[in-house]
């Protein structure tokens, strides 16, 4: 059975402690859509996002995956119990996650860390992994770096190994989460760019970013947190030009020129 939303979240919340990070929240969000998060530090981003794949365990609501929520099953009672971890990741199985920190194994080189999840996790046989593994370097540009180790990459390429790692998975989604918070400023365009490239496919995408030119340039919907909530949602082009809320037009007032684009291309 599918579904026409890929994620929808309801009345999701999250707390630390006393902390309530997330104070219901409601989104919807469609296959082939490119969904760009934003907001101040402590606003709940990178939480939220860490829900949908179940990496935080939610207190409240409900985030769903095609239409089937992830992470919480019901007993014979009506109650939730969480599920476990090999039902949570058949789950998620289609969904995938690129992180602030690259992550790659230091000891392989960069086709060995693409190739291992599909060898490792899939079961797939090396020499098909292989080649599907140097297709997707080929699409990130990387493939001329295949036998070299992490320590021998930038900042930027190690992240377009890691963003390779994912698409070899074949995922229907994707999720960022600050993926060039942890780069140079001269090497975030080549990540961008490549992230670009999957949003024009019709990667269903949902990224955490503080990159404004590039959220207004690639996104179909932009989402603002504040204090946990969505403050407000829409279009780039009205939500960045007509803010409706004192809290976004504070958050603009900080980026120079709002209606600049980030040239990736």
């Amino acid at each position: 059975m599918t579904t026409k939303h890929a994620i929808k979240l309801v009345d999701l919340k999250k707390s630390f402690g006393d902390n309530e990070v997330l104070k219901g929240i409601n989104l919807e969000i469609d296959y082939g859509e490119v969904v760009c998060i934003i907001g101040g530090s402590g606003s709940g981003k990178s939480t939220m996002l860490r829900c949908m794949n179940f990496l935080e365990k939610y207190d409240c609501g409900e985030v769903l995956i095609n239409g089937k929520m992830i992470g919480y099953g019901a007993d014979g009672q009506g109650n939730f119990l969480t599920q476990p971890d090999h039902i949570v990741q058949k789950s998620l199985s289609e969904v995938c996650m690129v992180f602030q920190q690259f992550n790659l194994w230091p000891h392989m080189t960069v086709i060995e860390n693409v190739m291992a999840p599909l060898v490792y996790v899939k079961k797939i046989a090396k020499d098909e992994a292989r080649q599907r593994a140097q297709k997707v370097l080929e699409k990130v540009n990387m493939a001329h770096k295949e036998n070299s180790y992490p320590n021998q990459l930038s900042g930027g390429q190690q992240q377009r190994v890691a963003i390779a790692r994912s698409l070899a998975t074949e995922p229907k989604i994707m999720l960022f989460d600050e993926p060039t918070s942890a780069l140079d400023p001269e090497l975030v365009g080549e990540v961008l760019k490549v992230m670009k490239s999957l949003a024009q496919e019709g990667m269903t995408m949902v990224i955490v970013t503080h990159e404004m030119g590039f959220a207004a340039q690639v996104s179909d919907k932009v989402v603002y947190l504040a204090n946990g909530e969505i403050e407000e949602q829409g279009h780039p082009d009205i939500l960045f030009k007509e803010p409706k809320s004192d809290y976004l037009r504070g958050f603009l007032s900080t980026w120079s020129d709002r209606n600049s684009r980030l040239d990736v291309a």
